[in-house]
């Protein structure tokens, strides 16, 4: 578990990059559910790990407050674990629109980026992401700066394959 010393000396919980990926996983199953809720399969399908590493992170997760859980009923997130789980989605979609549409990566490579970068980045630097991303892409006005930076890219692209 990740503890770090809070106010007064006492011990807070920190979310690892590891326990931001099963919120942002239950989230999505619980929002592809006609149920509202997760199974441990579904978890254990969606990140690719074995049950038992699901049971055991769940169990941590369940313990600070995320997730309500216990072996014989289906998963559902607390508010807590909601609004965390949220946060991390809106960070990999953010990541995710820069990489793919504004940087011009491979829908695959944006995505595993974006899942690298979120658990890092700050929250100041994420919502100039957002304002960089609605200006440079919705922008009539940015039309002659897109057309430069994404021939540039190909530029460099050509460049480093000759090398």
């Amino acid at each position: 578990m990740n503890e770090t010393a809070g106010k007064g000396g006492e011990k807070s919980f920190a979310l690892t990059a590891s326990l931001e990926d099963y919120l942002e996983a239950i989230k999505e199953v619980i929002d592809g559910s006609a149920d509202a809720h997760a199974h441990t399969s579904e978890i254990a399908k969606r990140l690719k790990v074995a049950k038992p590493s699901v049971t055991y992170a769940l169990g941590i997760l369940r313990d600070q407050g995320y997730l309500n859980y216990n072996t014989s009923r289906p998963v559902t997130l607390t508010a807590l674990g909601e609004a965390e789980a949220s946060r991390v989605i809106r960070r990999h979609r953010v990541l995710t629109v820069f990489l793919r549409d504004v940087l011009k990566l491979e829908e695959a490579s944006a995505g595993q980026t974006a899942c690298r970068i979120e658990h890092v980045i700050d929250e100041r630097v994420l919502k100039r992401l957002e304002v960089l991303n609605q200006a440079f892409l919705a922008s009539e006005a940015g039309e002659a700066l897109r057309t430069r930076v994404w021939n540039g890219f190909d530029e460099s692209t050509a460049e480093a394959e000759e090398k």
